[in-house]
């Protein structure tokens, strides 16, 4: 098979790439029937997992309000009863809790995504939180991450996750202009926003990170500059800055297909990140990955970290999705089949896939993209073959050298998941030639007209601001 790089080179100039490329988790395995799928659950759950670092992902599909930019938006919170569903989540929490696989190793990270686990009652998520850490085998600085907004988030909630056990906030904040933030339909304004973060950090009982996205409507460098000043002005322990992500099944993709929303382009968006980087920087932040900044010792963002290394992450609440020992799944995202197959005291899985390839370098290779540094040489022993892409791209700007030790400039983690998406490929050529083979003979099969023995260049503009869980955020 010919290793073909030319469709990876970057363009010189301030715009390497057209737009930055989606990158697929890598699965290599097809569904299990959906008759098998109890009893493959259920052999699971008996193996004895590695003594590795694992994760556990909690989803909440509810949300009082839908934002036009989210597309994880599942349950209007007024149409369902969060009690009901509490109880049944507990009820799947404590059906796999003494099982080898939940109990053979420790779990270093809880994360509460949705949907808005905020949008939960204070004794709701005390009970969650309680359950988890009475049942599961907690490492002793387990982080538990309770993702919110500051819509319903009252002391009393807070509280309660505090004294349950919660030791880190992500407040989505996206941004603090109120005018924008209206238009995205969020309810309220930048004093409420900065008061709340203030009296939540204040505190001082749990880490406190928020969310800013750049390239969102009427956004500009001046109101984005504005909203990077109030985070350093923040008694915060760190902040994420996403690129917005224009996702098809969102309102703002609609209003953008339809010319009545204009967002920013890429270039706009490289250089909304380029003066964030800086100006955090400037600050003495620290850069954990490439969307994440710590200010304070407290802020460690290990479920996101942890989750781009491969490590295993179990998962609980409908429409949440794990992985464990090479073997991925996803609960039921339809309500009432979740509730009606716990039950039947049967764990509600929508869909499992046949344990896949377990490939140590694909892993190590999203991790250091992810934190910027990667080692070629120890992801495969072809690596010298990549040489005259890595010298092309640190001619364009993305690599601060052209060693195979790849080190990313901004602009190179900017565009992060063009340079993952391209080394994926090529790397899955060089160590797994019988396997890519496989993978390019099946899109041939699908796309008779497309087929080639070359690796095509992506066409999509997808991407970006990743959930993670799921994956992430």
């Amino acid at each position: 098979m010919t290793l073909d790089m030319t469709p990876f080179y970057a363009q010189a100039g301030n715009v390497p790439f057209k737009d930055r490329w989606a990158v697929m988790p890598f699965r290599g395995s097809t569904p299990i029937d959906k008759s098998l799928l109890q009893q493959t659950w259920q052999d699971l759950q008996q193996q004895v997992m590695p003594k590795s670092k694992r994760l556990m992902y909690i989803h909440i599909p509810f949300c009082a309000t839908h934002c036009l930019f989210c597309g994880f938006y599942q349950n209007p919170l007024h149409q369902h009863d969060t009690k009901r569903y509490t109880q049944y989540l507990i009820e799947e929490l404590l059906m796999d809790a003494n099982s080898a696989l939940s109990q053979s190793a420790p779990i270093h990270a809880v994360y509460f995504g949705g949907g808005t686990p905020t949008a939960l009652s204070a004794d709701e998520l005390h009970q969650i939180i309680t359950t988890i850490r009475r049942n599961y085998p907690l490492a002793p600085d387990c982080e538990i991450t309770i993702e919110g907004r500051i819509l319903n988030f009252d002391d009393e909630k807070i509280d309660a996750c505090l004294e349950a056990g919660a030791n880190r906030f992500s407040i989505g904040i996206q941004t603090f202009n109120t005018n924008i933030r209206k238009r995205l339909g969020r309810t309220s304004d930048k004093q409420q926003a900065i008061k709340f973060l203030t009296d939540l950090a204040m505190r001082d009982k749990a880490a406190v990170v928020c969310d800013l996205i750049f390239g969102l409507p009427k956004q500009t460098l001046q109101t984005w500059s504005k909203d990077l000043a109030i985070i350093g002005d923040l008694p915060l322990d760190g902040v994420d800055l996403y690129a917005l992500n224009l996702l098809p099944t969102t309102p703002l993709f609609k209003g953008v297909e339809n010319g009545r929303v204009v967002v920013a382009d890429a270039q706009e968006k490289a250089e909304f990140y380029r003066t964030g980087v800086e100006y955090l920087a400037q600050l003495g932040w620290n850069q954990l990955s490439n969307s994440h900044f710590g200010k304070t010792t407290r802020e460690r963002n290990l479920y996101n970290l942890l989750i781009k290394q491969g490590a295993d992450y179990l998962a609980f609440g409908s429409c949440a999705g794990g992985n464990l020992n090479g073997q991925s799944f996803m609960i039921d995202r339809n309500l009432e089949r979740y509730y009606q197959q716990l039950n039947k005291q049967q764990k509600p899985l929508m869909m499992m896939l046949q344990p896949g390839s377990q490939l140590g370098w694909l892993h190590r290779l999203q991790g250091g993209i992810e934190a910027g540094r990667v080692d070629l040489n120890a992801l495969t022993i072809h690596a010298n073959q990549l040489l005259p892409l890595i010298k092309q791209w640190h001619q364009v700007g993305l690599l601060m050298s052209d060693h195979l030790i790849l080190r990313l400039t901004t602009s190179g983690r900017f565009w992060a998941s063009n340079l993952l998406f391209a080394l994926q490929k090529l790397l899955m050529v060089l160590n797994e030639p019988e396997l890519a083979k496989r993978q390019i003979e099946s899109m041939a099969t699908k796309n008779p007209n497309g087929g080639s023995n070359s690796i095509k260049r992506p066409e999509n503009s997808a991407v970006e601001h990743i959930k993670l869980n799921n994956i992430e955020k």
